[in-house]
């Protein structure tokens, strides 16, 4: 892969040729994306480093569906990360390593939603992404916690364990009706809802995939509810307007799976040096409790 002086210079290049001169490259992070702004223009470039390393051809259908997804949302009116309008957004080809462009959302401080806000945009991102036509993978962002729970079917935490035992239930209910799996985000988790001058807006839609009802709202919800407790403002508000015990399970049974997907995950990949020890760990401490608190819930119908 090429090093980052010589792919953001290349990127500088690109925009040359659309006309984009005296660029200032702004480095705003460095994770699996290396994100750019290029000031002074509000365009933000988003190079794939990682996955176009693992897998080129997979790197750009992603890249592409990232955007079409966000045209989608935006076609709905659902606040969304855009994809740049001042040059063509891409994808492009970097020597080798994919990149797209996008609106650029300069920081911006806001109140967080309420509880009954936060739901609000949780659900009416879910009703838009019902309509987006586009091909995704089925249980596309489910099968990374397969590979994670592969990796840890070994070790001998007794509470790694005890998760992967309900993992199994889980993923065999997950496969048993795809016909009933839809079109969501992925990965609605808070920090994908970003502040801008325009208010909150969504982003990150590489995880597009099908998945079960109310797969978003958990998303949104899962990680506040597991390190705040059952009584956690957003997740009694969902409880609370639940119309009925059909919706409960449901509900319920998409939790419990993003609980696992979210804890296993990031162990998976803290055991291997990348990620938060300390925060996964502290997760693996809550998750079976927590599992066992939703089961409960869903037992008795009582919230």
């Amino acid at each position: 892969m090429i090093e980052k002086g010589k792919l953001i210079s290349q990127v500088l290049l690109i925009a040359e040729k659309t006309g984009l001169t005296e660029i200032t490259p702004i480095e705003l992070s460095n994770g699996g994306n290396l994100i750019i702004h290029l000031s002074p223009y509000p365009i933000v470039a988003r190079i794939a480093t990682v996955s176009s390393k693992e897998d080129s051809a997979y790197a750009i259908k992603i890249l592409d569906r990232e955007l079409r997804v966000a045209r989608h949302l935006e076609s709905k009116g659902i606040p969304a990360l855009l994809p740049s309008k001042l040059m063509d957004a891409g994808p492009y080809d970097v020597g080798g390593t994919w990149m797209t462009l996008w609106r650029y959302v300069p920081p911006t401080q806001l109140q967080p939603p309420s509880p009954s806000e936060a739901v609000e945009m949780v659900n009416e991102l879910s009703i838009a992404m019902k309509d987006f036509s586009g091909d995704l993978p089925v249980l596309g962002v489910w099968e990374r916690t397969c590979q994670s729970a592969n990796k840890m079917r070994y070790n001998s935490d007794p509470r790694i364990q005890a998760l992967l035992s309900v993992f199994q239930k889980v993923n065999k209910q997950m496969r048993m009706e795809p016909s009933l799996l839809i079109p969501c985000h992925g990965d609605a988790h808070a920090r994908n809802l970003l502040p801008s001058p325009d208010g909150w807006i969504w982003s990150d839609f590489e995880d597009v995939s099908l998945m079960p009802a109310y797969w978003d709202l958990a998303s949104f919800v899962g990680n506040h509810a597991l390190f705040g407790g059952i009584q956690q403002q957003t997740f009694r508000y969902i409880l609370d307007h639940l119309d009925n015990g059909t919706d409960l399970k449901a509900f319920g049974f998409a939790i419990t799976a993003r609980t696992l997907m979210s804890t296993l995950g990031n162990l998976d990949f803290a055991l291997a040096g990348y990620g938060d020890l300390d925060f996964a760990t502290r997760q693996l401490e809550l998750a079976e409790d927590f599992i066992r608190q939703i089961e409960l819930i869903i037992a008795t119908g009582q919230t």
